[in-house]
């Protein structure tokens, strides 16, 4: 039994790793995405000359999306 609860244990957190790691590729919707970028290494904020590029990404991967200053730097925010 307690092999039993390990397994799903640890199937749940592979669910959880899998999920985030997806989020960091496309951004969700009415929220606030400090990581961006298609290529690895993601992006993690703008700096001033990054902020082209962190438009032209936010726009083409969600709805209504616009790179803002939030929290002392550029994250991209996806629209509901």
């Amino acid at each position: 039994m307690a092999r039993t609860g390990a397994v799903v244990a640890l199937l749940a957190l592979a669910l959880v790793l899998v999920a985030s790691t997806t989020a960091m590729a496309s951004p969700s919707c009415c929220s606030d995405n400090r990581i961006w970028g298609v290529e690895e290494p993601h992006h993690t904020g703008c700096s001033p000359d990054q902020s082209g590029s962190c438009n032209e990404w936010c726009q083409a991967s969600c709805r209504g999306g616009e790179c803002k200053f939030r929290g002392g730097q550029h994250v991209c925010h996806c629209y509901c």
